[in-house]
């Protein structure tokens, strides 16, 4: 007879989630990839007068319209400034067709992650952050911000 305690944990499955990774003015970002329909490289995007600070515009990307939001800003973490490295992640958001497309510096990596290794944002977090980022996980030396695309997408919708 085998003790529960003698069971080899190992070998119990642990919940994970898959993240796409990427970096905002130094910082390390990930975004759960369920929601991502795909990246892309900057496209010729419109401006679009009277909305928010953090809008970039739009673009029309397959014969949708899916307003561009610099991430950064958002964060509180300045204006972006659009390299050869800048992409933009088009998120499907409560399956919402067009979705949005966030403009991020530099995509790095897709990464499984168990759920049992993020932890809670730090109460001493700008508080812009802590309304979209709601965990934060270690992956070798990066900590990892896990951004909460609804939020960003409520916030959006709010303007």
């Amino acid at each position: 007879m085998i003790r529960e305690s003698e069971v080899d944990k190992e070998n119990v499955s642990q919940e994970t989630i898959q993240l796409l990774t990427f970096q905002l003015a130094n910082n390390w970002y990930g975004l759960k990839i369920e929601g991502i329909r795909e990246i892309i490289k900057i496209a010729k995007i419109t401006w679009v007068p009277g909305t928010a600070s953090y809008v970039v515009g739009v673009i029309n990307h397959r014969g949708l319209i899916i307003p561009i939001l610099d991430i950064r800003e958002l964060l509180g973490l300045g204006k972006s400034d659009i390299t050869d490295e800048s992409r933009i992640i088009i998120v499907e958001v409560e399956n919402v067709a067009t979705g949005l497309g966030a403009l991020v510096d530099n995509i790095a990596d897709m990464v499984v992650v168990p759920t049992s290794e993020i932890v809670a944002v730090p109460i001493t977090m700008d508080k812009r952050k802590t309304r979209y980022v709601i965990g934060e996980v270690r992956i070798e030396e990066k900590l990892i911000g896990i951004l909460d695309i609804h939020m960003v997408s409520v916030e959006e919708s709010k303007k």
